[in-house]
C-alpha cells in the first residue's frame, strides 16, 4: 500500500514549536504575538528568521516513529506530501534537504518526499504517485483529496473537527485502519 502522509502537525507537532518561536520573537521585538501573525510583513520577517530552526527543530508526535517503522516494515511505501516549499523565505532555499536531515535525525525512513502540495496540488499528487490513503490534519486538504477519489484520513489529536468517518486522533489508530483497510 501506498501512504502518504503530511508532516507538519500530522507526524510533528509544528504548531507548538511555532508558538515557541513566535513568542520569543515577539518578546525580543517588544510586540505582541497576534500583531505578528495578522500582519503579512511581520510574519514574513518572523518566518525568514526561524523557519529553518522550527523545520530542524520540530518534536515528533507520540507514536508516530514507531507506527511508521512496522507500516514499513509489513510493505507498505510511505511518500510524505507536504505544503513546505523552498520559496516562502530567501532562510529556507532547499525544504526537502531540511526535511531529509530532520527525518534522518529522527529515525525516519520513507520512499519519498514531495513538496509544496496543498488542496487540489494535494489531491493530484496522490493522483500522480498512486496514493492509496492520505493522511492529512487540514480539513481542507481532507477534502480536496476525497473528492478526487483518494482515500484519506483526518488526523486530529487535539480534536478540533468533528467528523465521524475517517477520523483518527493518534498514530496507534491510524495504523490500526491501515490494518483493518489493507
Amino acid at each position: 500500500m501506498r501512504i502518504g502522509i503530511d508532516l507538519d502537525d500530522t507526524i510533528c507537532q509544528t504548531t507548538e514549536i511555532v508558538q515557541n518561536r513566535l513568542k520569543r520573537y515577539a518578546t525580543e521585538e517588544k510586540m505582541n504575538p497576534l500583531d505578528i501573525i495578522n500582519d503579512d510583513f511581520l510574519k514574513h520577517s518572523f518566518f525568514s528568521i526561524y523557519l529553518e530552526d522550527i523545520y530542524l527543530n520540530v518534536d515528533v508526535k507520540k507514536d508516530a516513529i514507531n507506527v511508521l517503522k512496522r507500516l514499513r516494515s509489513r510493505g507498505n511505501e510511505i511518500y510524505v506530501v507536504t505544503a513546505r516549499r523552498s520559496d516562502y523565505v530567501p532562510s529556507v532555499t532547499d525544504v526537502i534537504k531540511i526535511t531529509e536531515r530532520w527525518l534522518n535525525e529522527n529515525n525516519i525512513e520513507v520512499d519519498g518526499i514531495i513538496t509544496a502540495a496543498y488542496g487540489e496540488t494535494k489531491a493530484d499528487v496522490c493522483k500522480r504517485y498512486n496514493i492509496d490513503i492520505m493522511i492529512d490534519d487540514d480539513p481542507y486538504n481532507y477534502k480536496k483529496i476525497v473528492s478526487s477519489g483518494t482515500k484519506c484520513l483526518l488526523f486530529d489529536d487535539k480534536e478540533r473537527y468533528d467528523l465521524k468517518n475517517n477520523y483518527v486522533t493518534s498514530w496507534l489508530e491510524i495504523e490500526k485502519y491501515i490494518e483493518r483497510n489493507r
